[in-house]
């Protein structure tokens, strides 16, 4: 099956790169950015498209490009006579305003990851939800999607909230971490990113995957019953 990615930034290249490890599709990648998209097709053995005109005809098309561009691909997508299958993976816009956007010919659902990009090439699988909308298309999609996460029907929405939710709570952290050390005399900047990056990002993965040792669990125990009194 022949995919086209648009957009090889930080998900565009993870996303590529574990499509083309999984076998059974042809990579047709296109980017603004010529030097990055043609070193990434000669990295993937893909394709290298010199315009969104390229991608006429392709079953199906992916959209890994910032939110305010994805309506102005969707134009050009419109005025295609053999408009492929398109999929936003953007998560701030809604499945309402790609519907709006999208002309009498031309296909569109929103597929969203609740999950970071550089996760994504580490080889974890997120959680992806293909939007419910997606009908007779659902079983395509899941088909290419569940090659690089868990994928589920749903309400593609919810991921902007989640994904919002997470980012501004695990920031805070990270700020607050940032500041209590240098109150305590501590500004090296590498042990403030090892603090950050080693100790804190690894205790969120293992409260995750409810994998804590008993120090982190007398914390945890500590903190519901903070926020149960306030």
């Amino acid at each position: 099956m022949r995919i086209g990615i648009v957009g090889v930034g930080r998900m565009g290249r993870a996303l590529a790169s574990r499509l083309s490890q999984q076998g059974g599709y042809s990579l047709c990648l296109f980017d603004k950015h010529a030097g990055r998209r043609q070193a990434l097709a000669a990295k993937l053995c893909a394709e290298a498209a010199s315009s969104l005109a390229d991608m006429e005809a392709l079953p199906l098309v992916i959209l890994a490009v910032p939110d305010k561009e994805v309506l102005e691909c969707i134009k050009i997508f419109n005025r295609m006579t053999l408009p492929p299958v398109v999929i936003n993976i953007a998560t701030n816009i809604t499945q309402d305003s790609l519907l709006q956007a999208i002309g009498p010919s031309l296909t569109a659902v929103n597929v969203k990851f609740i999950g970071h990009a550089g996760e994504l090439a580490l080889g974890q699988r997120p959680v992806i939800i293909v939007d419910k909308s997606s009908g007779s298309m659902a079983t395509v999609i899941q088909a290419v999607f569940q090659t690089v996460g868990d994928v589920v029907i749903g309400d593609s929405d919810l991921v902007g909230v989640i994904n919002r939710i997470a980012a501004e709570e695990v920031l805070i952290a990270g700020v607050r971490i940032e500041n209590r050390l240098r109150q305590a005399a501590i500004s090296d900047p590498a042990m403030i990113r090892s603090a950050i990056r080693q100790v804190a990002a690894g205790t969120l993965k293992a409260f995750a995957d409810k994998d804590l040792g008993p120090f982190a669990q007398e914390i945890v125990g500590a903190v519901r019953e903070k926020i149960k009194g306030t």
